[in-house]
């Protein structure tokens, strides 16, 4: 898939950001507002595009595909944390831990899951609610530990989010060869739908807060864009070569591992009671950046695939 090809995609998706960036700064949504849409994504939107991912014949070769993502996907997070650690050794304590989070942890259900539709449609979305299971798993343990607080909260959110219990309902209704009923079908579709223009609302509304000024001239954001945008998704191209998958399958394993950084920084950092500033700047700088980064990556692994 060509720079050009992709890149269109992702610039349709982000006139929605562009959209929440207006919107935010008319005030014609506040942060109630974002905070309602965020809800609803995350509680609605989001777990009815992932039952309607296995909403595919049941086969075999597909199951056994779906193994090696999940595989790949369990692995990439542990390498993933010892490049971050690796790399980012030096700096006070709080800017350290942003860093090597955002290296860590995409933006994978806001802006992955709205690229994979676009690029791959349902076939990809199959394999890409994978990552949303391998990433809940280890942003609510390692990532949530990185934080100060109490973490005994920590288990609850994971085994109560809706994303999990999305998989597991959509896993056996694909694995049981059960096919929803049409107009089922027709009300989820209707609803996935709504996940790119919602989701990049929610990201411009958040871009909205960034105060720009100084912020370009900071070079450990630029090394945090560096590591998250750049590095780590071009060892994921080159690993997937190797992984006997289609190659949709390796684009939908790889988009969501070449998002910009969570916006569960900023959240993880609020909730710690940290100053959440260079979060933020971190956060805002790997979106935009990504409008270029992300096209490059997929292209380069259209040509080595």
């Amino acid at each position: 898939m060509g720079f050009t090809t992709t890149a269109e995609q992702v610039a349709v998706i982000f006139v929605f950001m562009l959209l929440g960036l207006l919107a935010a700064k008319r005030r014609w949504i506040n942060d109630d507002t974002v905070t309602g849409m965020t809800n609803i994504l995350l509680n609605i939107v989001v777990p009815c595009v992932i039952i309607m991912a296995f909403q595919h014949p049941f086969s075999t070769d597909r199951l056994r595909d779906l193994g090696v993502v999940a595989i790949f996907d369990m692995l990439a997070f542990p390498a993933s944390i010892g490049i971050a650690y690796a790399i980012f050794r030096r700096g006070a304590a709080d800017q350290r831990r942003s860093l090597r989070f955002g290296a860590v942890y995409s933006n994978a259900m806001f802006i992955g899951f709205p690229l994979v539709q676009a690029l791959t449609g349902a076939d990809g979305l199959f394999f890409a609610v994978v990552y949303v299971l391998a990433f809940n798993i280890y942003a609510w343990t390692h990532g949530f530990a990185m934080f100060p607080g109490d973490g005994t909260s920590a288990f609850r959110r994971l085994i109560t989010s809706p994303a999990i219990w999305a998989i597991g309902v959509g896993l056996a209704l694909f694995i049981g060869r059960i096919q929803l009923p049409g107009i089922v079908n027709q009300g989820l579709g209707l609803l996935g739908d709504m996940t790119a223009p919602l989701s990049m609302i929610i990201v411009g509304a958040g871009l909205a807060k960034v105060k720009w000024s100084g912020l370009l001239r900071d070079r450990w954001l630029w090394a945090g864009v560096a590591v998250r945008n750049c590095l780590i998704p071009l060892l994921a191209v080159l690993a997937l070569w190797f992984v006997p998958l289609s190659t949709t399958a390796r684009l939908a394993t790889l988009i969501p591992m070449a998002c910009p950084t969570a916006a569960f920084l900023v959240l993880f950092t609020v909730r710690g009671k940290c100053d959440s500033t260079f979060p933020s700047s971190l956060v805002a700088l790997s979106t935009v950046m990504s409008i270029v980064t992300v096209p490059a990556v997929v292209a380069l692994a259209g040509m080595l695939w």
